[in-house]
Formats: C-alpha cells, sequence, structure tokens
C-alpha cells in the first residue's frame, strides 16, 4: 500500500520536532527569559546556573542561582539571589492573559530589603505590565534582611512554608533578629500564604512576638499590605519603662516602673486607637482608651485612663522621679542612673529636665482618675487630673485629689516654648482634716478641726528643683475649731510639769481656736509672715522660712503658755535640716541658760529658789484669729489681683479661675473652716 504524501509530510515533522526536543538544550531561553523578567520588574534579572524544564502546556521550569539587582543607590548590586526558582508555567495564559503560575518554589531565596534617608525603600521597582497570578508558593530555607541605617535598624528574619493548609494555601513562619533602633531585636511569628500578598488592599493575617531590649509585644490580626501600618487586632505589650517607646510610639511618655497593657489596636487613615485596654503600671491597674491622630502636622493624642487602685509612687515620672523601690532588675539603665546621682547628692526635690522638644512635638488631652489611692502614708483618694498639652503649653486643669476628707484642686500652666519653662500656679485647699495630716496632734476625743487655704506662684526652670528654686507667689493655710491633744501642745513649751498630770491622769482634749500659716516665696525661699497656732492651753508663734533652693528648713515655735506650771522649760522648739533629714528639737541655748540659772540659785540661795527659773506664769493673750485669717486671705488675694507683668503665661486661664477664690474665702470664716 502506497503512503499518501500528506502523511509523509506529518511524519517528517513530527521526526524534526521529537529530534528537536531530543537535543533541545533548555540553557539557550536563559537569556531570552531573564531579558523578559527584566522588563516586567525594571531591574537586571539574570540565570547563572542551568536551566531545566518539561514538554507540556503547563511546563515546570527550573532555573538556578537567580538573582535580581538592587536599586541604583544601594551599596549592594543584588536585592535578591536564589539557588533555584521553580515556576509552573501556564502556556495558554501568555496568550489571553493574565500570565498564570500555578507552582512557585524559591529554594534558598535571600532578599534585602533596605530604605535610605529620604525614606525610599528598594522594593519600589520600576516596571510595567501587571504581577502575574500565582496558585501556590513554597519558600525552603529563605532569608530576609531588613536595613534602615540611619535609625539604627538591621534585622535579618528566616522564612519558610509551612504545610499546606485545608484551602491550599501555604502559610509562613518566620523567625529572626538584629538590631531596632539600635535596640536588641527579635522577631518570631506565622503569617497568612504570601500569595495573600498579591491583593494589596485585602487583610493580612498575622501573628507576631517581638522584642526590642527590654520591650515586647505580641499581635494578632491582620495588616493592609498596601500599607503597613494599617493594622486590626490584639496587641499586648510589656516592658521597663513606657517611655522607651518613643520614637517608634511618637508619644513622650513620662519615665514609668514595669508595665504590661493589653487591648485592641486599630489604624484607619491618619487615626491609630488602643481601645479597651486593660494591665497594669508598677502596683496600679488601668484601663481605658487612647487614640493618636496624625492626620496635622503635630500628632495629637485623645486618652482616657482609669486606675480602680493607684499607687501615688507610680506617678513619680511626671515630676521626674525615677521609681520607687524599685530594684536594679526591673528599671531602665536612665532610670538607675537618675537614682545613683540623687543618692550622691542627697536632695529631695527632682531635678530631671523635662525634654523641652518631646514636650512641644505633640498636642494631647489626656484624662486621668485614679479611684483608690494605696501604699500611701497620705489619707489621699479619688484623684482626677486633665492634661492639655497645645504647642509646648502644658496645663493641669483641674489638678483635683482627696485628702484627709477634703479636696485640694489646682491649676497649673507650664509654658514650654521658650529655652526655660515658665509656671504658674493656683492651688486650693479645702475641708482637710488636720488630725489625719498631723496624726500627733490628734485628741482622744473629737476632731482637731479642718483646713482650708490657697496658693499663687510662678516660676521658672526646666525641672521641678528649678521650678521651686525659682518660685515666687503666696501660701496661706487657716483653720478654726476642733480640739488637739493637750499632751502634745504642752510638750511645744516643754511644759513638763502639765505632761506629767497628763501621762498620769491621761490626755485630754484642747480646743483649737485658729491655725494660721501666711508665707511669702520669693526666688525660692518661703518666709513666714504669720505662724500662728492658738488653743486655750497655748499660743504657739512661728518663724523662720523654709528654702527650695537649698532645700533646707530654718523654723521656730515658741509657745507662749495661758496657764502657770511649776516646771516649764519653755522651749522654743526648732524645725531646721534638710528636706531629706530634717531636725526636730529644743532650741539648746535657752534651755542651757534656765537649766544654769536654776542650778546657781539652788546652791547660791535654797533648792525652793532653784524653781523660780522654770516656773512659767502663764496668762498668755489669745490670738487675735480672725484678724490673722483676714490678713492671710488679703495678701493672696491682694497679689493675685497685680498685673502678670512680661510673664503672662496661662495669665487669663489661672488668674481668671475662679477654683478655690470663693472656697479660699469660705474657708476664712470660723463656720466654714469647719464644716
Amino acid at each position: 500500500m502506497q503512503v499518501p504524501k500528506k502523511a509523509w509530510i506529518f511524519i517528517a515533522a513530527a521526526a524534526v520536532v521529537a529530534i528537536a526536543i531530543a537535543f533541545f538544550e533548555w540553557n539557550w531561553l536563559r537569556s531570552p527569559i531573564a531579558n523578559y523578567v527584566s522588563g516586567r520588574v525594571g531591574r537586571p534579572v539574570a540565570i547563572a546556573g542551568d536551566l531545566r524544564g518539561e514538554w507540556s502546556f503547563k511546563p515546570l521550569l527550573s532555573a538556578d542561582t537567580v538573582t535580581v539587582g538592587n536599586a541604583d543607590w544601594s551599596a549592594d548590586s543584588l536585592m535578591v539571589r536564589a539557588q533555584r526558582v521553580e515556576v509552573r508555567v501556564d502556556l495558554l495564559s501568555l496568550i489571553g492573559g493574565p500570565v498564570t503560575f500555578p507552582e512557585v518554589t524559591l529554594v534558598q531565596p535571600r532578599v534585602l530589603l533596605e530604605r535610605r534617608a529620604d525614606g525610599t525603600g528598594n522594593w519600589t521597582l520600576g516596571g510595567a505590565g501587571n504581577v502575574p497570578v500565582i496558585g501556590r508558593l513554597k519558600i525552603d530555607d529563605g532569608v530576609v534582611q531588613f536595613r534602615h541605617p540611619e535609625v539604627g535598624t538591621d534585622v535579618t528574619i528566616n522564612v519558610a512554608s509551612s504545610a499546606t493548609s485545608e484551602s491550599g494555601a501555604t502559610p509562613v513562619h518566620f523567625s529572626g533578629s538584629g538590631k531596632l533602633r539600635n535596640n536588641p531585636f527579635t522577631i518570631e511569628g506565622d503569617a497568612a500564604s504570601l500569595l495573600a500578598l498579591e491583593n494589596q488592599d485585602k487583610p493580612y493575617a498575622l501573628n507576631v512576638s517581638a522584642r526590642a531590649g527590654y520591650t515586647s509585644g505580641r499581635f494578632d490580626g491582620t495588616i493592609i499590605p498596601a500599607r503597613l501600618d494599617n493594622v486590626d487586632g490584639s496587641l499586648t505589650l510589656q516592658g521597663r519603662d513606657l517611655s522607651q517607646l518613643y520614637p517608634t510610639v511618637p508619644v513622650p511618655f513620662p519615665w514609668t516602673p514595669p508595665y504590661r497593657v493589653s487591648g485592641r489596636l486599630k489604624h484607619g487613615g491618619h487615626l491609630w486607637t488602643f481601645h479597651e485596654f486593660t494591665g497594669k503600671v508598677g502596683d496600679s491597674d488601668v484601663a481605658g482608651n487612647f487614640a493618636l491622630d496624625r492626620s496635622k502636622e503635630t500628632p495629637h493624642v485623645d486618652a482616657d485612663i482609669v486606675s480602680q487602685r493607684l499607687n501615688y509612687k507610680d506617678l513619680g515620672g511626671l515630676i521626674g522621679l525615677p521609681p520607687a523601690n524599685a530594684p536594679p532588675s526591673v528599671i531602665t539603665a536612665e532610670q538607675s542612673k537618675e537614682v545613683a546621682k540623687r543618692e550622691r547628692s542627697g536632695r529631695v526635690l527632682p531635678t530631671r529636665p523635662y525634654d523641652l522638644e518631646q514636650l512641644r512635638s505633640i498636642d494631647a488631652n489626656v484624662r486621668l482618675h485614679g479611684k483608690r489611692f494605696m501604699a500611701s502614708t497620705l489619707p489621699l483618694d479619688d484623684m482626677k487630673m486633665t492634661i492639655d498639652l497645645q504647642s509646648g503649653v502644658l496645663k493641669l486643669q483641674p489638678l483635683d485629689f482627696g485628702i484627709a476628707g477634703g479636696h485640694v484642686v489646682s491649676t497649673l500652666v507650664l509654658d514650654a516654648r521658650e529655652k526655660v519653662i515658665k509656671t504658674r500656679g493656683d492651688v486650693t485647699v479645702r475641708n482637710v482634716e488636720l488630725k489625719q495630716i498631723l496624726p500627733q496632734i490628734k485628741p482622744p476625743n473629737g476632731s482637731a478641726g479642718k483646713v482650708g487655704g490657697r496658693a499663687r506662684f510662678t516660676a521658672s526652670g526646666n525641672s521641678i528643683a528649678d521650678m521651686l528654686g525659682t518660685s515666687n507667689g503666696d501660701l496661706a493655710i487657716i483653720s478654726s475649731g476642733g480640739d488637739a491633744s493637750e499632751l502634745a501642745i504642752v510638750l511645744t513649751n516643754l511644759d513638763l510639769a502639765r505632761a506629767a498630770q497628763l501621762l498620769v491622769r491621761g490626755d485630754a482634749s484642747s480646743p483649737i481656736r485658729c491655725v494660721v500659716a501666711d508665707f511669702a516665696a520669693e526666688n525660692g525661699k518661703m518666709a513666714a509672715r504669720t505662724l500662728v497656732m492658738d488653743t486655750e492651753a497655748e499660743k504657739i508663734l512661728g518663724e523662720g522660712s523654709v528654702d527650695f533652693t537649698n532645700e533646707r528648713y530654718d523654723l521656730r515655735l515658741n509657745a507662749k503658755s495661758k496657764k502657770a506650771s511649776m516646771l516649764a522649760l519653755r522651749g522654743p522648739i526648732l524645725v531646721d535640716g534638710s528636706f531629706k533629714s530634717p531636725n526636730i528639737h529644743p532650741a539648746v541655748a535657752p534651755i542651757t541658760a534656765r537649766v544654769g540659772a536654776s542650778v546657781a540659785l539652788g546652791v547660791a540661795a535654797t533648792p525652793v529658789a532653784a524653781l523660780l527659773p522654770l516656773i512659767d506664769l502663764g496668762g498668755a493673750t489669745d490670738a487675735d484669729c480672725e484678724g490673722l485669717m483676714q490678713d492671710a486671705h488679703a495678701n493672696i488675694e491682694a497679689k493675685a489681683a497685680k498685673p502678670a507683668g512680661a510673664n503672662s503665661v496661662g495669665a487669663n486661664s489661672v488668674g481668671a479661675n475662679s477654683v478655690g477664690a470663693n472656697s479660699f474665702a469660705r474657708g476664712a470664716s470660723p463656720t466654714t473652716a469647719t464644716e
């Protein structure tokens, strides 16, 4: 039978194809494929090893030693290199598009991601065309390095595919270490399949734990690949000090003790929120909501924080104090240096300056409510504080807390717009139980009365010590009514005879007529204009000063007895020494003189005569309580009425604030002071 001519042609063509396939060298396609991919990504792509393939409608191509060039500004020539790349290609997709790769396998890929000073990343590619559709991606022993030298960041992360899920997706596991803002950094976690990154606007699941220095965090939620700062999920943060989050979190937190907080972190547009967080800072529990708005040139913080049990020592960072009584193992190196510095100096007032640039870097409105104080030697409760920071001017308006059954309400304004902070303050004290503040004068029964008062001051300085050391202003404290311990009162006169009687028969109550303390501060030295405690037993008159610049007391208390006594050394009592180690003791010279005279008379005359220098005839007159209280009130109101002068910071907000002006006026009244 004769074979048709067309059959011979088909057989010949098939033979040619078979021979071509048999002798085809896949490496002939290395350059064409590399050139094609280079055009797609806009970077030089090279295949230095062998190229292998198979013949089918979906051939599997395997290339060894594949590299992708880096950005021209980088010191490293390669952005990507892989020991082997395997790609299964759907040939029909090359005709109709989009180009589809049902399978991609990367063996030992090494990827370098870096950012330069102007924020440009080397992952911004210049190629044209659509991104290929990938069906399944597998990574074997991958490494990704991220570098940003300008901020001290260099992190290397190992990436490998996990077992394929039921949906067919291949998730990844990653772990790595390095430096983040010059702090040791580690990271570990799991993420959805890298193929999910194709849709840049779709949430990408991520579960990651990271640690930088002594700060660690755990996030479980999603991110938006198109903008990695778009997140939504649960976040737990813990560390030694919240201030160490700056500038990663652009909020200038004060020093804090160790903390741990958990809440829901979310970002949309320019707004970051940390909602319904709970946790502990030091010994204090915290809960609330926090928002950071970066839509304006100056970021704005709005926060509500509530503590059911607040340790006042955890607030020390607000005035520049390191955590109190914290072991070195749980505080930062900076805090440890401050502790050592304070121990060497013997200072009590905080000398650590506020960071002016940080105060100017953000606007804020923060409301803090401490419902119950714990671990306090003072009877504090129910603190309400509103912090308003705008354009470098910080206002505490009001700072209100309960103390000893009463309240202290303050308005403070700190202007940090210049090199030195200018401060104005207005503090009002209302209905504070004297017996709780000074338990040593508490009578056996009854009350020691209630205290009211007011302070106004101006100051300049970048630390609390500098502010108090330059302060100018007035302070007045008044009280009337109630009772005091008669034993405590007579001891101020060193009345040994009456003290002995009270010790034998028991203490008694001595009605208080009034307490008036009227001080004027000038350049950090607060001098007493009036210092009186008048009771039915004694009238105690004080003089002297409190020096904030040198942190020293220099007060003298002279007791005038209203009743006669057979044996009274009659003081006076001195309060002196440093703030850190104050001394309360009798003045030696007057007592020595009286005792010496007593001994001399006993030797020269009779033993009975020896008692004459020690007899106190009493007869002290009552103080003009009403007049003294009115004068104290007039002094502080007269200074408040004077023009603020050149230093006008907060003049309206403080001077016009009547929080306590009327209450102080009422407090000057004997009836109001004992409400």
